[in-house]
């Protein structure tokens, strides 16, 4: 979770129509503004004018979640990044989740965004970011690169930091279905790691967890998947809902509650649940846990879907 910049957000977003979803997609943050199938929504959205509310649906790139004291090694070489989180004293969520964002092609269904990570002190790397989102009669499919611009080899990974909204039920009347299987100890106040991953017990049941008064911020390992795609649900006691499916390399979730009592409420929503799927947890930039090594020009592609649950039944296209 991060911060929400002050003002009025003059960056527009990206309308997509398709049958039964449209989708607005934000060129700030470079994630989803909205995404609502029959008008009812699927991720948790915020109005036009509006900066992405606690992080809601950025994309997180070159390095998802918190980095301990901004600082980690490459080949020997010290580098040290902007803190951005000052009371942890991490850099949270990468470059890219509070920049403005490029239009690089669109169609009534369909966009594609791209925004450039230039050199700066403690990143050396030059970087291209791209985001494309595509409604099909499914729902919303999204895809996720990063290209190594520079002439030596850089360290990288990626997230995205979805909400997910079971049709707008509230979150108290939910459950989530989790594809994991080991939690990653975290300090309870910097929430950066401890420990190795150790088991799940107490935190959530992979075959559902009710969500009524509970609150997360745990960072939980991906179960094996044997190559195929990833299904998380969050659903109401009808099982009405949505899907997220997520590409192999995603193999790690911070799931973050949203609540009032924290001073975290999500606006005009109170809670909420953020799902965030990665393809490496916190510190990875220091542990090389999950991380991805890119050669110069080489890149990595990380994807993902949303799509109504009816009934505890994907709806059919």
């Amino acid at each position: 979770m991060n911060g929400t910049p002050g003002g009025v957000n003059t960056h527009p977003a990206v309308t997509l129509s398709r049958r039964d979803h449209v989708a607005e997609v934000s060129t700030f943050g470079g994630g989803l503004r909205a995404l609502r199938w029959r008008g009812r929504p699927l991720v948790e959205g915020y109005p036009a004018g509006s900066f992405p509310p606690l992080s809601a649906n950025v994309i997180l790139a070159p390095w998802p979640n918190r980095l301990t004291d901004g600082e980690f090694t490459v080949a020997g070489v010290r580098h040290r990044l902007a803190v951005t989180e000052p009371s942890r004293r991490t850099a949270i969520h990468g470059l890219v989740s509070d920049v403005p964002w490029s239009v690089v092609r669109s169609s009534p269904d369909a966009v594609t965004l791209a925004v450039d990570v230039d050199p700066r002190p403690g990143w050396p790397w030059p970087l291209r970011v791209t985001a494309s989102y595509l409604l099909d009669g499914d729902g919303l499919r999204a895809g996720l690169t990063v290209r190594n611009l520079s002439a030596w080899s850089c360290p990288v990974a990626l997230g995205v930091h979805t909400y997910l909204s079971a049709l707008g039920a509230p979150l108290d009347d939910c459950r989530v279905e989790l594809p994991v299987d080991a939690r990653l100890p975290l300090d309870p106040v910097r929430l950066t790691p401890t420990g190795e991953p150790g088991p799940l017990a107490g935190v959530v049941d992979p075959a559902g967890t009710p969500l009524r008064g509970r609150r997360f911020d745990d960072c939980l390992r991906a179960a094996p998947s044997d190559g195929a795609w990833r299904s998380t649900r969050l659903t109401d006691a009808r099982g009405d809902g949505v899907e997220a499916l997520t590409s192999p390399s995603l193999g790690w979730f911070q799931v973050f509650t949203a609540d009032p009592a924290t001073g975290t409420g999500f606006p005009g929503r109170g809670r909420a649940l953020a799902v965030e799927p990665m393809t490496a947890p916190p510190d990875a930039l220091r542990s090389g846990t999950g991380l991805t090594t890119l050669g110069p020009g080489g890149g990595f592609s990380v994807a993902w879907r949303l799509r109504a649950v009816r009934g505890g039944v994907p709806v059919p296209p």
